[in-house]
């Protein structure tokens, strides 16, 4: 069975929003649905401030005590970084009732479960000051947009390297770590098929199974990197353009969002990420594969970009970047195709194969990267 959100009623929105302090009783709820994985609510309060209201996947990140506590250090961090100005080009927490910057919700009928809540607001939430007057993208629509999105994730990196010890909690254990995503995939080959959906699903995905087989020898090159001395940092590990605003009237990248996957690991986990998701013109939900063809007026821009705000990496480290554009693009793939044949469980679907098709997609771009590979290097090359 697909994971399916159920829509919470406004008025259960609103119950978990008091709890925080928005300067009064909220108004009005409005849900985000862009997000993979958490429910999100734009909270308009008194005096027309507004904050981003978030329920905690707690089926995704099952430790959500450790992943706030970890969103508290790394925003307590930058904000000391960028001074006691500059709110727009940080993210917020507004602080709870419970004295803490989240609050936690368990209605009689869900005792101490885990999981969603149902209809009611129970789970873990935190709310963001919202960041006003900004856009977000799907796709860059330029090589300046795609420079600027590197940029602020290169920058990011940079002001998080001296984050003081002990290192951030590790909120999905091994998510960067491609063999462990191979061992899930040959987990659920491994099974026989359970009921005729399963089977169709299997036999669909047959061309994409052979695929991931055949570039199964790229999974361990970013732990090679790692064992041979390429330095842990704290990283994002979710550095698609969607997760940096925009001021909406010069088109500056202010702001890097999602903090929930950030963590130690390797600077190129976010360099490949980006690569990934910016470097080509295809939409991750196209249908057409044929569209996700690495773009090297990008792929420089995205390389001059991240360099230019991440002036902290050493030169092993920067060696190690293409293969991240190769490993993470082919470690996407496998996610996709991995949920596919488990009914889309993780992943927000809004209709049949869609992850089956962003597989596809993940596939021909990692097939073009491949081919491009020794451009790329010379592109990174050159700074």
């Amino acid at each position: 069975m697909t994971e399916q959100r159920p829509t919470l009623a406004t008025d259960a929105v609103l119950e978990a929003a008091t709890r925080f302090e928005l300067g009064g009783a909220p108004t009005a709820a409005r849900e985000l649905r862009s997000g993979h994985i958490n429910d999100s609510y734009v909270i308009s309060g008194p005096g027309r401030r507004r904050g981003l209201l978030q329920r905690i996947n707690e089926h995704v990140f099952t430790r959500p005590r450790r992943l706030m506590e970890n969103v508290e250090r790394i925003t307590r961090h930058v904000a000391g970084k960028l001074g006691p100005g500059n709110r727009r080009r940080r993210l917020t927490l507004i602080p709870a009732d419970s004295g803490r910057t989240w609050i936690e919700i368990r209605s009689a009928s869900e005792g101490s479960g885990r999981g969603r809540g149902g209809h009611g607001a129970d789970g873990w939430w935190r709310m963001y000051e919202l960041i006003e007057d900004v856009t977000t993208r799907v796709t860059a629509s330029s090589a300046d947009q795609v420079f600027r999105a590197a940029q602020a994730f290169g920058r990011f990196q940079g002001m998080l390297a001296d984050l003081p010890p002990p290192p951030l909690f590790e909120t999905i254990p091994r998510f960067h770590e491609t063999s462990s995503r191979f061992d899930a995939l040959d987990e659920v080959l491994r099974g026989e098929p359970e009921g005729r959906q399963a089977a169709t699903r299997r036999r669909q995905a047959e061309p994409e199974i052979r695929a991931a087989a055949a570039h199964r020898h790229l999974a361990g090159r970013l732990m090679e990197a790692e064992a041979r001395g390429v330095p842990r940092r704290t990283v994002h590990n979710d550095c698609k353009i969607s997760n940096v605003l925009f001021d909406r009237q010069s088109g500056e990248a202010l702001c890097v969002v999602d903090l929930d996957t950030a963590m130690p690991g390797l600077a190129a986990f976010d360099f490949g990420d980006m690569a990934r998701s910016m470097a080509h013109g295809a939409h991750e939900d196209s249908r057409d594969p044929g569209e996700a063809e690495v773009d090297l007026e990008l792929f420089r821009a995205l390389s001059r970009g991240y360099l230019d705000g991440a002036r902290f990496l050493s030169a092993k480290e920067r060696e190690t970047l293409v293969d991240g554009a190769l490993v993470l693009t082919l470690e996407q793939a496998v996610r996709f195709l991995t949920d596919h044949l488990r009914g889309d469980v993780y992943f927000r679907v809004e209709r049949p194969g869609q992850n089956l098709d962003r597989c596809r997609v993940q596939f021909a771009l990692l097939e073009s990267l491949v081919a491009r590979a020794g451009d790329l290097r010379r592109i990174v090359d050159a700074g």
